[in-house]
């Protein structure tokens, strides 16, 4: 059988490919992405390639030639490109800035979604616990979008829009999957085309809040895997204390902002998803990185704020900070109780499990102290905390109940791990009996983890235990009823049985 040559196969490929994009497209409500930027499609692409060396990335094609249709979203490989028109679509910056925000508005306009509504449901019931965006700066990007075209800024409101909005999940479960699908396209297509950005982490994270909402575990792991990789890029571990005098202060403060929301992401995502077998995708920060400042400060951009008014890691519990903040001193504890976890059952440590203990204890006492009657000031640190602490005490028993450990002294676990749950089961009473105008539309996410830890500990503790221990699930079971009007995650079958 001869042998064809580079050329002729070449030629077959194309012709193979050709058939995917006729005209046919171009009357599809979904147009192709050449047709919607009015940018010029040369289809004898391969003009220019030479035998040893093609110049055409799948990349590439990608841009001028797939369309983006309801059912199915091409996503742009991974790898870089061999490149006919890389220059040219370096030149066209603008043209892709044009279709981002093109693109996004379009969507939003098609799903009737209220630009002004969104922003004002986001900053009320997402942001107080995962302060990852600067409220005036955004606003002033979003507000500049029709003559300053951006396609990072652009994502990052497609983003906000699946996050925030109308809570009555039934009938908005279409809309925001159809939203999800042509976010994680832009994502994964933007992160090809630029360099990382901030923004472009913050719209990861807020797209892994969405694959937390909608209960899709796999995919938050790898998203949020994907944002410390960005991350890391852009150097966001590193607090650049020594360079804030010629840059606003406000900068840097966002930049900490988006590490911190994505350290604690990744340690909630851990707890509920990856069952202590992975490593974490965010390492720890260094006692000095500085910890989110209040965001009335944010507010008021010309006051600088001395440096050594910021508090750090290192701050005593003490020391009364902000709700973020304080999610974030209590996610370091407990990404150290996963660590603990994680340790084989020799390498496990009754010296770690005391500190452990000791250093929760204090931190809730603190932590009521400065909320007194008012739990929600403070919901998420609050529910971090006693998440860790029925995780740190649950540990112990399993490992006891399979013999790893000495069962000495266990029923001080047991009564913890008892008083532990019993305070959540009390809080969950208490929001529960509340009228429905005073109830928090949106769940505080650590606040769903906190409440699924509690009712599988119950279930735990039941089938170990039996007679002698009884809990009545039925507060725990409501409030997670209720967070399912946003997160999906609520209403896993071994939850809500």
């Amino acid at each position: 059988m001869p042998v064809r040559s580079a050329a002729v196969r070449r030629e077959d490929a194309i012709r193979r490919y050709r058939p995917a994009v006729d005209a046919s497209s171009l009357i599809s409500p979904h147009l192709p992405f050449a047709f919607l930027s009015k940018l010029s499609c040369d289809y004898a692409w391969n003009a220019t390639q030479t035998e040893d060396f093609p110049r055409v990335s799948l990349s590439d094609f990608l841009l001028f030639h797939v369309p983006v249709t309801q059912d199915h979203l091409w996503l742009p490989g991974s790898f870089q490109a061999l490149q006919p028109h890389w220059a040219n679509i370096s030149s066209r910056r603008v043209d892709i800035d044009n279709y981002f925000v093109g693109l996004v508005m379009a969507t939003l306009t098609e799903q009737c979604v209220s630009v002004e509504r969104m922003l004002e449901e986001y900053f009320c019931n997402i942001h107080p616990w995962f302060s990852v965006i600067i409220e005036p700066g955004f606003r002033k990007r979003l507000s500049n979008l029709h003559c300053e075209p951006c396609a990072e800024t652009a994502m990052l409101l497609l983003a906000v829009s699946l996050v925030a909005g109308s809570h009555d999940q039934s009938s908005n479960d279409s809309r925001r999957t159809r939203i999800y699908q042509i976010g994680k396209y832009l994502f994964s297509f933007l992160q090809l085309q630029r360099e990382p950005s901030l923004e472009m982490v913050q719209s990861g994270l807020l797209l892994v809040l969405y694959e937390l909402r909608a209960s899709r575990l796999n995919e938050a792991s790898v998203s949020v895997g994907n944002c410390a990789r960005l991350g890391y890029t852009l150097r966001l571990n590193i607090d650049h204390i020594q360079q804030e005098e010629n840059l606003p202060w406000i900068e840097f403060e966002e930049r900490r902002r988006v590490w911190c929301g994505l350290y604690m992401l990744d340690r909630i995502i851990y707890q509920v998803a990856t069952e202590f077998r992975a490593p974490h995708a965010v390492e720890e920060p260094d006692a000095s990185y500085r910890l989110p400042i209040d965001d009335i400060f944010c507010y008021k951009p010309k006051t600088p704020v001395p440096g050594n008014s910021y508090p750090s890691l290192s701050t005593p519990l003490e020391v009364p900070l902000c709700y973020f903040a304080r999610e974030i001193q209590v996610s370091r504890i407990l990404g150290q109780v996963q660590m603990l976890r994680r340790l084989s059952d020799a390498d496990w440590s009754y010296e770690q499990f005391a500190v452990l203990d000791r250093k929760l204890m204090q931190f809730m006492e603190i932590l009521f102290e400065q909320t007194p009657g008012s739990w929600a000031v403070l919901c998420g640190a609050n529910a971090i905390c006693l998440a860790s602490a029925i995780s740190l005490h649950q540990d112990r028993l399993l490992r006891a109940a399979r013999g790893a450990i000495s069962p000495t002294d266990l029923d001080t676990s047991f009564l913890a791990i008892r008083a532990y749950i019993k305070m959540v089961g009390d809080i969950c009473s208490k929001f529960d009996a509340l009228e429905p105008s005073r109830k928090i539309p949106c769940v505080p996410l650590p606040a769903v983890m906190c409440t699924g830890e509690a009712i599988l500990a119950v279930r735990y503790l039941k089938q170990s235990y039996g007679l002698a221990f009884q809990f009545d699930e039925e507060p725990f079971q409501h409030i997670l009823t209720y967070a399912t009007r946003t997160w999906n995650l609520a209403g896993m079958s071994d939850l809500l049985c």
